[in-house]
C-alpha cells in the first residue's frame, strides 16, 4: 500500500486545477453560442480531447437534425442554402459532417489547411491516448489506432466519401434571414446555411516566448520526425502534452533533452505522460534509445535568451544567481496556440473573460486612439456598472454609509424587521431571524455565502476531481457555518437563551448598543479570520476593548 503522505502528496499535486482561464467562445452546455444557429465544438468548445470533439460534434449535428424542418432538409432547397456549414475538417468536423450525412441534412465542410491537420502534424510515432477509454462517442466516427499513423489510416478511411472544399472563412454573418460563411472578398466568396458548425481547433499563431533570440533558425513550434535530432542537444520548452510528448520521443531518438517547464509539477499533461517523464528523467538516459538519449527536467525554469549554440534560463533556487546555460542545437518552443479570436470578434460571438484587443506596446498605444474601437465595451460597460452596484450595496450595508443612513431615517427596509421581531416571543429562533434580517449586513452575507455555494456546485459539476470536490465543500462550509450561521442565527439564539457561558460571552462578544442582538457576535468572524475575535481577552483581566 502506498504511503498517504504520498497519496496526498500525488492527489494534491496533481489533481488540483492548474493555469489561466483562456479566453474562448461562450457555449451552453448543447455547443450553442449567442449567434442563433452557430455552434463550436472541439477544442475550443473547452475540452482539447479526440473523443471530446467527436463527441460533441455528432451531438450538435443530431441536435440540428431534430430542430430543423423536414421539409427544408436536403440538396433541392429552392433558397440555395445548405442545411449545415461546417467549419474545419478535423475530428470535430468530419464527426459532424458524417452525423449529418446520417440525419439526411445537407452540408458542406470547408478547410483551410488539409484534412485532419491536428492530427497530422504529431510528431512521427507519436503514442494516441483516447480519453476517457471508457466512453464511446456519438456519432459514428472511430478512433481507436494506437499511433499517429494508423490514427491517420484510420480516420481517413473512415471520411473518404466526404468531400472537403478548401477554403478559410473570414466571418460568419446574417443576410436574408440565413447565416452566411464569409470566406473571402468577391461578392460570390460565401456560403449560406441554416445553421454553422464551427470545428476549427485553436488554428491560431503559436503563442510566443517573447525573449531575445526566439526568431532564430533552430527555434521551432512543432516536432515531425525526433529520428532527425539523434545526437543533438535539444531544448523543449513548455508543460503541456505536447512537450511531454516531444521530449519523451526525442529522448527516445537518441537526443539529449533538457525539458524546462516554469511551475515546480506537470499538473496538465495525461498520468501516462508524467511517469514517463519521471522514469526517463531517474534513468539518466532513455531505455528505448538506440544513440544513448538523454532527458533532463528543469522545473521551475523561464528562458531568458536563445543564442546560437545555448539558452540562458532563470531557475528558481539554482544555478549562478538564478541564471543557467543550457546546450541546444535545437528548440522547441511547445507552449499552445492562440484561438482564433479575431474571427469571434468579426462573428460577433461572445468570447469569455474577453476585453477585446489592445495594442502590444505601451507606445502604440499612447501615439494612436483608433485601438478603442477594438475594445469590448458591452463587457466594460457591464464591469463598471456592477463595480458601481456593489459600491453601492456596500454603502447600504456598512454602518456609516451614506445609503445605510439614509434607509434607517426613512425607516425603509430591512429596518422594519426589527418591529416584526418584537412581536415574536423573545430569543426565539424566529425572532432571533428577523432581528438578524433587520440590518443590511445579514444580507450582504447571506448573498455571499450563496454565490460562494452556487458557483461551487458549479464548479464541481464542471471538473470534479477529487481535490476540487473537496476543496469546494471546505470552502462552502466555512463560508456558511462560522461566517454566517454562527455570528447570525446560532449564536444570538444561544446566547439570548442563557444557553452559553456569561464568562465567555463577554470574553468573546461583548456587549455593544450598536448590534441588533446587543452583543458583537460578529466577532465569530475570528474562528476563521482569527483578528476579530481577540482570543487574547480570554487569558487577561484587562480586555483590549
Amino acid at each position: 500500500m502506498r504511503n498517504p503522505l504520498a497519496r496526498y502528496a500525488r492527489w494534491l499535486h496533481l489533481d488540483y486545477p492548474g493555469g489561466t482561464v483562456e479566453t474562448l467562445p461562450r457555449v451552453d452546455e448543447r455547443f450553442r453560442t449567442n449567434v442563433e444557429g452557430v455552434y463550436v465544438v472541439g477544442d475550443l468548445a473547452g475540452v482539447p480531447l479526440l473523443k471530446f470533439s467527436m463527441d460533441g460534434g455528432a451531438r450538435v449535428a443530431r441536435q440540428i437534425g431534430e430542430e430543423l424542418d423536414g421539409a427544408s432538409r436536403g440538396d433541392g432547397a429552392a433558397d440555395g442554402a445548405v442545411d449545415v456549414a461546417i467549419l474545419g475538417a478535423g475530428a470535430a468536423g468530419m464527426a459532424a459532417a458524417k452525423e449529418c450525412r446520417r440525419q439526411g441534412l445537407s452540408f458542406e465542410v470547408l478547410e483551410a489547411n488539409r484534412r485532419f491537420a491536428t492530427v497530422k502534424d504529431f510528431q512521427k510515432g507519436k503514442p494516441i491516448y483516447t480519453y476517457p477509454q471508457q466512453m464511446t462517442p456519438a456519432g459514428d466516427l472511430r478512433a481507436t489506432a494506437p499511433v499517429k499513423e494508423e490514427l491517420v489510416d484510420e480516420l481517413e478511411a473512415q471520411t473518404t466519401d466526404i468531400e472537403v472544399r478548401h477554403a478559410e472563412a473570414e466571418k460568419v454573418e446574417r443576410r436574408d434571414g440565413h447565416l452566411t460563411v464569409v470566406t473571402g472578398d468577391a461578392d460570390d466568396d460565401f456560403i449560406e446555411a441554416r445553421r454553422v458548425i464551427v470545428a476549427i481547433g485553436r488554428s491560431g499563431n503559436f503563442r510566443t516566448l517573447d525573449v531575445p533570440g526566439e526568431e532564430r533558425g533552430q527555434v521551432h513550434h512543432r516536432l515531425h520526425d525526433p529520428g532527425a535530432h539523434a545526437g543533438q542537444d535539444v531544448l523543449v520548452i513548455g508543460g503541456g502534452d505536447s512537450a511531454a510528448e516531444a521530449a519523451i520521443a526525442l529522448a527516445e531518438a537518441g537526443a539529449r533533452v533538457t525539458l524546462s517547464y516554469r511551475r515546480s509539477t506537470f499538473t496538465r499533461p495525461k498520468p501516462e505522460n508524467t511517469e514517463r517523464l519521471r522514469k526517463l528523467a531517474e534513468a539518466g538516459a532513455a531505455e528505448d534509445s538506440d544513440g544513448g538519449g538523454s532527458l533532463r527536467l528543469i522545473m521551475e525554469s523561464n528562458v531568458e535568451e536563445i543564442r546560437e549554440d545555448d539558452v540562458r534560463l532563470t531557475v528558481a533556487d539554482g544555478g549562478s544567481g538564478g541564471l543557467e546555460t543550457v546546450s541546444a542545437d535545437v528548440v522547441f518552443a511547445m507552449i499552445g496556440r492562440e484561438a482564433p479570436l479575431d474571427f469571434f470578434r468579426r462573428s460577433g460571438i461572445e468570447l469569455r473573460g474577453d476585453w477585446g484587443a489592445t495594442p502590444d506596446s505601451w507606445k502604440a498605444m499612447l501615439t494612436s486612439a483608433s485601438w478603442l474601437k477594438g475594445l469590448n465595451w458591452t463587457r466594460i460597460g457591464g464591469f463598471a456598472a456592477f463595480f458601481l452596484f456593489m459600491c453601492a450595496v456596500f454603502s447600504w450595508k456598512n454602518s456609516s454609509g451614506l445609503l445605510y443612513g439614509w434607509a434607517q431615517a426613512a425607516g425603509a427596509f430591512p429596518f422594519t424587521l426589527s418591529a416584526w421581531a418584537q412581536s415574536l416571543p423573545e430569543h426565539s429562533l424566529g425572532s432571533v431571524l428577523l432581528t438578524s434580517a433587520s440590518s443590511p449586513s445579514f444580507y450582504y452575507t447571506l448573498a455571499y455565502s450563496a454565490i460562494v455555494v452556487i458557483f461551487g456546485w458549479r464548479r464541481v459539476q464542471r471538473r470534479g476531481t477529487e481535490y476540487v470536490a473537496w476543496q469546494t465543500a471546505t470552502l462552502a462550509a466555512i463560508q456558511v457555518v462560522p461566517l454566517f450561521l454562527l455570528p447570525e442565527i446560532i449564536l444570538p439564539y444561544l446566547g439570548g437563551n442563557g444557553l452559553l457561558p456569561g464568562g465567555l460571552l463577554d470574553a468573546l462578544f461583548p456587549t455593544s448598543e450598536w448590534s441588533v442582538h446587543g452583543r458583537e457576535y460578529w466577532r465569530a468572524y475570528g474562528f476563521i479570520l482569527a483578528w476579530p475575535l481577540s482570543v487574547y481577552n480570554v487569558f487577561t483581566s484587562e480586555p483590549l476593548w
